[in-house]
């Protein structure tokens, strides 16, 4: 019973916290009355009798768990937290560092966080050395709370700040920090981090603080994902874990703003690789002609909304044969809505979260009508197909195809289909994982195959979209493959 009264008294003294420190509401008034106690005159959490605030205090675990996606683990976020505010008074804030003028300063403090294996740099910057040694010290203390104390976004863990003056201000700080951060870093821009995260808390009706310290974690996991290959993988992985497959395959849809357009029509053709290729077909009756265009199309869920992500299909161009960044206008974030789940009769597009608009339709919706069914698929037999160029880039056909592969400690073993080199019809490309720290995660169950396109040909490696050029000779050379007669340990 007296472990009970103890424990009922640790969690009233958390309760206390998320208070004080205005966490779970911005001002002591809101949030007492969200726990339906006045707190606006000389109560305080204090008074409360310990079993009731024990009671509290779960309801509002789960209450904070339920708004960060069933992420946050507010125990152990109060932990980290009061661990780096001590940290902070007692090593750091003698460095004063100021978030305003310090900027490059703190970037480079997150830069040697997130990238792996990265040495401290080595530079005049007394400050910065201080900073990355004081940290050395303490490699327990965790960047986030660390961060937002540095940032001024934080209070320390026991300040009498008072109510959060302005909750938009501190996340728009929060934003443009990062925003700085991602200009440095080409690699954290394939993804829009932080344009789902302003998305996120634009439409959260209750604004605090647990949300600026989740959105925090939540861009810095990425930020290293895209920045480690080791990392990226568990990115892709956590993609596809969250990836959706309806059944929207082998029907035609139509524009459903533009129902009065037989000439008009998309299809969706699912991938091995967990996506869909999107057709626009435009039948030219007179001139007997198909105009197509291709385009990419993935369907995930990100905190708790469903996204259609789409890619012209000349980005594959850009990334193999230009080897450039793919470019935002190429690429589309989309908040997605279907009548079904599972068998959807009607798509629509809500919202465009990040990038550029490619996709020209509002709403598709699944055409019944057999008759017209089959009116496309005979026009499709007659009429000459033409693949629509965009801007001067041609949407090259590509063929990513499955292939036998075999995992050893020190290397991955791709088998060639036999028509692909007639004087060694069964050997093995043999890759060395140390090529890129992202094979070392690769298992059998990944996807990793053979990828054509025009007359290139691509060991693709889909979880951690590495490819490397086995056109020929001097192209297997320079990706540091070796073709070899058989496979061994």
């Amino acid at each position: 019973m007296k472990h009970d009264n103890q424990e009922d008294i640790q969690l009233r003294n958390r309760l206390n916290d998320l208070c004080q420190l205005r966490l779970f509401r911005n001002t002591k008034k809101e949030f007492g009355e969200y726990i339906e106690y006045n707190l606006t005159t000389n109560n305080s959490i204090q008074r409360i009798k310990p079993f009731t605030a024990r009671c509290l205090y779960r309801e509002l675990e789960k209450q904070i768990l339920q708004d960060t996606y069933n992420e946050l683990d507010i125990n152990e976020t109060l932990e980290t937290y009061k661990e780096a505010s001590e940290f902070y008074i007692h090593e750091i804030k003698k460095i004063n560092i100021n978030p305003e003028t310090d900027v490059d300063l703190l970037h480079a403090y997150l830069r040697y966080v997130c990238i792996n294996n990265l040495e401290s740099p080595e530079c005049n910057d007394k400050k910065l050395n201080k900073l990355l040694n004081a940290i050395n010290k303490r490699p327990t203390v965790q960047l986030v709370p660390l961060l937002l104390i540095m940032l001024k976004i934080l209070p320390t863990y026991k300040s009498k700040q008072g109510d959060v003056k302005d909750i938009d201000g501190d996340f728009i700080k929060l934003h443009h920090f990062f925003t700085e951060f991602a200009r440095k870093e080409p690699s954290v821009q394939e993804m829009p981090v932080l344009e789902f995260m302003k998305y996120d808390f634009t439409r959260h009706k209750q604004k605090n603080r647990i949300m600026l310290i989740y959105m925090t974690y939540c861009a810095i996991n990425n930020f290293c994902s895209l920045i480690n290959a080791t990392d990226s993988y568990d990115l892709v992985i956590h993609i596809n874990h969250n990836t959706q497959l309806p059944d929207i395959g082998e029907h035609y849809w139509y524009d459903t703003d533009h129902y009065n357009d037989t000439t008009t029509f998309w299809d969706f053709e699912q991938t091995a690789t967990d996506n869909y290729f999107l057709y626009q077909y435009k039948f030219k009756l007179d001139l007997q002609e198909i105009h197509r265009k291709r385009f990419e199309i993935t369907l995930f869920n990100q905190w708790n909304t469903l996204v259609l992500y789409a890619a012209k299909s000349s980005y594959m161009h850009i990334l193999l044969k230009e080897k450039k960044q793919i470019q935002t206008d190429k690429q589309a974030w989309y908040k997605c809505e279907m009548d079904d789940t599972q068998s959807p009769l009607k798509i629509e597009l809500c919202e465009l979260v990040a990038g550029k608009a490619i996709l020209d339709f509002q709403s598709l919706t699944r055409l019944t009508d057999e008759k017209m069914t089959e009116q496309i698929n005979n026009w499709k037999e007659k009429f000459k197909m033409i693949n629509i160029k965009e801007d001067g880039q041609a949407e090259e056909d590509y063929e990513f195809r499955a292939a036998p592969f075999a995992i050893t400690e020190e290397c991955i073993f791709i088998k060639q289909e036999a028509k692909e080199n007639e004087e060694k019809p069964d050997w093995y490309y043999r890759v060395p994982k140390e090529i890129n720290e992202g094979l070392k995660k690769i298992t059998i169950n990944d996807f990793v195959g053979i990828l054509t396109i025009q007359e290139k040909k691509y060991i693709g490696f889909s979880p951690i979209s590495l490819f490397l050029d086995v056109t020929n000779d001097e192209a297997i050379k320079e990706s540091k493959v070796e073709l070899v007669e058989r496979i061994f340990l």
